[in-house]
């Protein structure tokens, strides 16, 4: 395994699992199993009602705000009296989104000692002719030395309903892109940014800030998917603000759309517009809660 390789192995402060790692090690080694332990603890907060269950908004959005892996396994632990490796009832779930269904399957790989990293960027399938924000889980295939890409949030469900005809456990590359990937393809004038998006929120401010986070990503910095606040993603929707920005941008969406490694940890460590400022406390990130209260006031006021 090279050098790389190897740090991906290792958990991040997102990803680690504390109590929890001796249990994760046990479970099977192929990825099917894995996602499959996934999909039996989390529930995605879009599709509560295609699984007969119902929570309050405020119960949604707390538990979708849980941002650590251990967090979230200590949740789930807490919604049912089964162990997490028993079948339980989609109420007995953590409401969750494509990021943490990611996370934990990167977490379980790592805690197994695999090469896994989570990444941002736009699905083609979720949404029909349209590049919704979405996030995957990528694991080193040694045996056919390439990244994998899994999407772990596809159960047979969503596979059903969405009427996937790809496999989960190998994600295409046409079926997936990479952040960068996508703002590339827009600056290039080949997609529509307004395509690019989840809920109405779009366009290449929206493309900036998937962008931004993976990069963050690609380093271990696994963040939620609404995390602004610093740099130039001051704010959800951070507009571009020259074309100044727009060249750094697109080198970034280089970065991203390559994996540049470690281009990517450069620029998240020393570059001033990117970079967390010191002391950064992940509290001064908007909650999602605060996120829909500001746009909905932003809506009424127009």
């Amino acid at each position: 395994m090279s050098e790389q390789n190897n740090l991906y192995s290792q958990s991040s402060v997102f990803t680690q699992s504390g109590p929890y790692r001796p249990l994760l090690s046990t479970l099977p080694d192929d990825i099917a199993s894995i996602c499959q332990f996934t999909q039996n603890l989390l529930i995605h907060a879009y599709w509560l009602d295609k699984y007969g269950c119902s929570e309050s908004e405020f119960s949604k959005w707390e538990e979708m705000q849980v941002r650590y892996a251990a967090d979230i396994l200590a949740l789930a632990s807490s919604k049912s009296t089964t162990s997490l490796k028993e079948r339980r009832e989609p109420k007995e779930r953590v409401v969750s989104i494509c990021r943490d269904f990611s996370l934990i399957v990167c977490t379980v790989l790592r805690a197994k000692g695999f090469a896994a990293r989570i990444r941002c960027g736009f699905a083609t399938y979720l949404t029909p002719e349209n590049f919704e924000d979405h996030w995957i889980c990528e694991y080193w295939n040694s045996d056919e030395s390439r990244w994998v890409m899994v999407d772990a949030q596809l159960d047979e469900l969503h596979c059903d309903v969405l009427n996937i005809d790809f496999d989960p456990y190998d994600v295409p590359d046409s079926k997936f892109l990479y952040a960068g990937t996508g703002w590339l393809l827009c600056r290039a004038g080949k997609e529509e940014p307004t395509k690019f998006g989840i809920h109405g929120f779009n366009d290449l401010p929206f493309i900036k800030g998937n962008l931004i986070r993976d990069l963050f990503a690609l380093s271990r910095i696994e963040m939620l998917a609404w995390d602004t606040g610093w740099g130039i993603l001051n704010e959800y929707l951070a507009p571009i603000t020259g074309e100044g920005e727009f060249e750094l941008l697109d080198q970034l969406a280089c970065y991203s759309k390559d994996s540049d490694v470690d281009n990517a940890e450069k620029v998240v460590k020393s570059n001033q517009y990117i970079a967390l400022p010191d002391n950064w406390k992940w509290n001064q990130s908007p909650t999602l809660s605060e996120l829909f209260s500001h746009f909905n006031e932003s809506v009424v006021g127009a």
